[in-house]
């Protein structure tokens, strides 16, 4: 039983988009269930809300489509009195649970960090909303040159 390992939660136990299976194991477990970081909309979102599926909810803004989907996702969640805890993508999902309501959990991943000139700052076990314009980050060089295409067709000829 999970519950003897004192967790915050049991995350994406069954496939994504089985609202009711999340449902079900959610009712037999005293651990909130988080499910939904590899949904794509919002109303795919709504549907294990409202399922009752999840304790924690885990939109994704560039995977739902930004952050007005986001914004829409996490109103439904606080409306059903979800926790959040946004998936991947830190940079921007510290600025998004910083407006949540609810105390919103938020994943870091330190081998993201080269993508960008700043860095997320941590203290205390907690991320620090940054103070620069926007949402405070650049691009790095390194990651600027990903973005930059380039192709070699044909022999030239």
């Amino acid at each position: 039983m999970p519950e003897r390992f004192n967790l915050t939660r049991i995350e994406e136990p069954l496939d994504a988009y089985d609202a009711e299976g999340h449902a079900a194991l959610a009712a037999t477990l005293d651990t909130p269930v988080a499910t939904g970081e590899m949904l794509t909309s919002f109303g795919e979102h709504a549907a294990l809300i409202e399922a009752g599926s999840s304790g924690f909810v885990q939109p994704d803004a560039p995977r739902v489509g930004g952050i007005t989907p986001f914004l829409q996702i996490s109103a439904l969640a606080d409306y059903k009195g979800r926790a959040l805890a946004p998936h991947f993508v830190m940079e921007i999902h510290v600025h998004l649970s910083a407006a949540y309501p609810r105390t919103a959990w938020v994943e870091h991943f330190e081998w993201l960090e080269p993508m960008f000139d700043e860095r997320l700052e941590l203290k205390d076990g907690r991320m620090v909303i940054p103070n620069r314009g926007g949402l405070g980050l650049s691009l790095s060089e390194q990651a600027a040159a990903w973005t930059t295409e380039s192709a070699v067709f044909g022999s030239g000829t």
